[in-house]
């Protein structure tokens, strides 16, 4: 019996250190020798001026400067002569452009790369806290400064300087490119990539990808794990507005008649935000989680390498951390309450709005049936509010268009670890559903914790050697994504080029 007993021990340990050794290997992917040639400081003098353009989106969607953003187009034209020349332009809905690179190969199916023109307004009365003015794309020896070079102007000039570069080099792609810059992204893209994508469904375009801004490259990310992780979005939540709503008895208040229409509405709000939707380890969290141990240390990696074990533990443990519980299920916040008119007066009416961001596990009918559930009061009115989205669809993290992406990632960003993720907020990917089943999100930008501050907020600043960064990362999906038989280990940039890399003078390698 004691012999049966160890020997069962044994392979025990045996099965879960075998697990945990499975989960180590370490991933093969080789890193190119060769950059495509960029003259990064005349790249970095153009996305200076491209920060002076004041392309900001406000609330209103009639406030918008079209005047700003046709002197972009116009500047975006001179200073790419090639994309120009060997690119079909199209304005699209007076604002948005859209650029066509035609591929050799019409049987193969194209692809797409995503970012927006648009950027936030500056928060009034925060103007003196920048270091430098926002619109000003002030260079210093290390940064350029403004708004827009996190979100996301550095993202639609990287993808044209890469495009320029590589028609510099002869470079042909097989499969078509699109590039899509909406001008709308930061009030919902309701006019720009909307518009975009209805314009390439009607011509029967479907996608072999879509890439479109994302999460960075952030630096510390999880205790643990020593290497600046990659988050590539799979999926994105949808977004839903509830109004919730009360009517009772008035009067005045020294002759009370019985509970308040506030006090009734509080209590379904407390018990809303005390039974939010239920947390998930599964799926797309599971997958990222287990992607980013094969960094940790040997401790994290026995616990994800033996979930079944630890399952349970683990999302107990992530849903006291507000940012990786939000990753585990849809959230519920109130944001709006609004009710009485005078001190010593009853009202009689109170209302509140909740926010929910919804997980792609979950469905905008399934929030209002737990909402409806928890509230368990006729008499609170429960109406959606316009501009609901339901969540995306999950893209594969098996496909050829996945593994391209994390190749190109790696070969840019050698030590970051890749790891599938999900888009808290919304992205304008959602107006390209019916175009791509697989679209990703990702942005190519190094981020200290301390720098996602900076996006949306005050000193927003880009790294130079970053910016140079992204130019070659672009550079690199480009030729990687645009072959038919591209594999997963390293192809050449000169492989597709008629001018060997590092001929061409006058340039550098950044």
């Amino acid at each position: 019996m004691l012999y049966s007993f160890f020997a069962a021990l044994f392979l025990f340990v045996a099965f879960i250190a075998g697990r945990t050794l499975l989960l180590s290997r370490a991933e093969r992917i080789s890193v190119p020798a060769e950059p495509v040639p960029v003259e990064l400081h005349e790249a970095v003098k153009r996305l200076s001026k491209a920060i002076t353009f004041k392309t900001i989106s406000k609330q209103d969607v009639q406030d918008i400067d079209g005047d700003e953003f046709k002197k972009m187009h116009r500047f975006i034209e001179q200073s790419y002569p090639k994309v120009h020349t060997h690119l079909k332009k199209e304005v699209i809905n007076h604002y948005s452009l859209l650029y066509t690179w035609e591929g050799s190969n019409p049987a193969l199916k194209p692809i797409m790369l995503t970012c927006h023109l648009d950027v936030v307004p500056v928060e009034p009365g925060t103007e003196e806290d920048w270091d430098h003015p926002p619109f000003e794309g002030k260079v210093t020896d290390e940064h350029i400064y403004g708004r827009g070079t996190m979100d996301v102007q550095s993202g639609v000039m990287a993808i044209l300087e890469a495009t320029e570069a590589l028609l510099n080099q002869n470079f042909k792609p097989e499969r078509t490119i699109y590039l899509g810059f909406g001008h709308d992204e930061e009030i919902d893209g309701e006019f720009g990539a909307s518009e975009i994508g209805r314009v390439l469904e009607e011509r029967g375009i479907k996608m072999e990808f879509l890439l479109d801004e994302g999460l960075p490259v952030v630096a510390e990310l999880i205790p643990g794990i020593d290497s600046p992780v990659a988050l590539v979005a799979v999926a994105e939540k949808g977004y839903l507005s509830l109004e919730l709503s009360i009517e009772s008895e008035g009067g005045h208040s020294s002759v009370p008649q019985g509970k308040t229409a506030i006090a009734q509405l509080g209590d379904a709000l407390h018990r809303l935000e005390e039974n939010p939707m239920p947390a998930r380890f599964d799926g797309l969290v599971r997958s990222t989680f287990v992607a980013l141990s094969k960094t940790m240390p040997a401790p994290f990696r026995f616990v994800f390498a033996n979930l079944w074990m630890f399952k349970g533990v683990l999302k107990r443990f992530l849903t006291t951390i507000p940012a990786t519980d939000a990753a585990l299920r849809t959230t519920t916040a109130t944001t709006i309450f609004e009710s009485g008119v005078k001190e010593n007066l009853i009202p009689t009416l109170a209302r509140a709005v909740v926010n929910f961001r919804v997980h792609p596990n979950d469905s905008i009918d399934a929030v209002i049936a737990h909402v409806q559930k928890v509230i368990n009061d006729p008499n609170i009115k429960i109406e959606k509010k316009f501009g609901y989205i339901e969540p995306s669809r999950v893209s594969s993290i098996d496909s050829r268009a996945f593994m391209v992406l994390s190749k190109s990632i790696k070969q840019i960003f050698p030590e970051v670890a890749v790891a599938p993720s999900l888009m808290i907020g919304a992205t304008d990917a959602r107006h390209y559903t019916q175009i791509a089943d697989e679209i990703y999100r990702f942005s190519p930008l190094r981020a200290e914790q301390s720098d996602l501050d900076r996006v949306h907020g005050t000193n927003e600043r880009l790294s130079i050697s970053n910016y140079g960064e992204m130019i070659q990362f672009f550079s690199r999906l480009i030729v990687n994504a645009a072959s038919k038989n591209t594999k997963v280990h390293n192809t050449p940039l000169s492989a597709k080029t008629d001018v060997p890399i590092g001929e061409s003078s006058g340039k550098i390698a950044v």
